[in-house]
């Protein structure tokens, strides 16, 4: 059963398509339209084309898209689709294989995006199974608003941003950072955060891509004798390796749990102290 909210397109060229509402066969292009903010796509022996339309399920929101390739990614390439041409969202090897950054962002244009996916020539493995997968976030923009703009990922949360990423975050947990690392994604830092308390933890994890990992939400890394978790800050916001504890709400984006907000635990249990008694929060706020 897929994730609520979570979109899963698995599509078979020239044996079968499994989709909601069907799917048309054939080796030319295949339209497939997903309005969820988040899901993935794989497609097994690529053969033709996909036009992938993104919508968010309002339909009328402009979005920051994003996609992940899966590792076994092979057969095809990924473009975005422009006004008069195609854009390429990866550079890749003759036969379909990905090079470089597995993640590219994108901005929405009329409250839509296409990504166009193409077969490569002779891309089909003789040998094995040929699967090119790949998982997309899109991130509402807000009203009035018609680009994204990065630097709203690094400022601190609002009072009213942190009660709500609290109750909405898919894991909210006390920890002490132990590291700070950027090796995998140049993009993207790792905090490496000894969990002190776990105070919420929702949702399962939707399916990895075929050839990833399975998600290590909490894995099981002990660190003098605590589990750990790793997270994500994008690195040009310069996170910090601050001392003391800290409460960090997580959001699951493209296999990654990326930090919401992260108040130290003194502001933070003052703050659901005030709320609780106030009544101001979508649910109980716990330290």
């Amino acid at each position: 059963m897929d994730t609520p909210g979570f979109a899963r397109e698995i599509v078979t060229s020239g044996l079968e398509a499994e989709r909601e509402g069907g799917s048309d066969g054939g080796v030319g292009i295949r339209p497939v339209y997903l309005r969820c903010s988040q899901g993935a796509v794989s497609w097994a022996y690529p053969r033709g084309a996909l036009r992938v339309l993104l919508r968010l399920a309002g339909g009328n929101e402009e979005f920051r898209g994003c996609v992940r390739l899966g590792r076994t990614w092979k057969g095809a390439r990924l473009f975005l689709e422009g006004v008069h041409s195609l854009h390429p969202l990866f550079p890749q090897t003759t036969d379909g294989e990905a090079e470089g950054p597995r993640v590219r962002c994108f901005q929405s244009r009329n409250s839509q995006a296409a990504l166009y996916v193409e077969a490569t020539p002779g891309g089909i493995s003789p040998k094995g199974r040929t699967v090119a997968s790949f998982e997309y976030h899109l991130q509402p923009l807000p009203n009035g608003v018609k680009s994204f703009d990065p630097s709203e990922e690094c400022r601190p949360c609002t009072v009213d941003e942190m009660t709500h990423a609290f109750c909405s975050s898919d894991l909210v947990t006390r920890g002490t950072i132990r590291s700070i690392e950027s090796h995998d994604d140049p993009e993207m830092s790792q905090l490496r955060v000894r969990v002190t308390k776990l105070i919420r933890r929702t949702r399962a994890p939707p399916p990895p891509l075929e050839g990833d990992s399975e998600d290590t939400e909490l894995e099981e890394k002990w660190w003098d004798g605590a589990r750990g978790v790793t997270l994500h800050v994008p690195t040009f916001c310069g996170p910090r390796h601050g001392a003391g504890e800290f409460v960090f709400m997580a959001q699951r984006k493209l296999g990654q749990l990326r930090v919401k907000c992260a108040p130290r635990i003194e502001a933070w249990a003052e703050l659901a102290r005030k709320a609780n008694r106030l009544s101001a929060s979508p649910c109980l706020l716990l330290a």
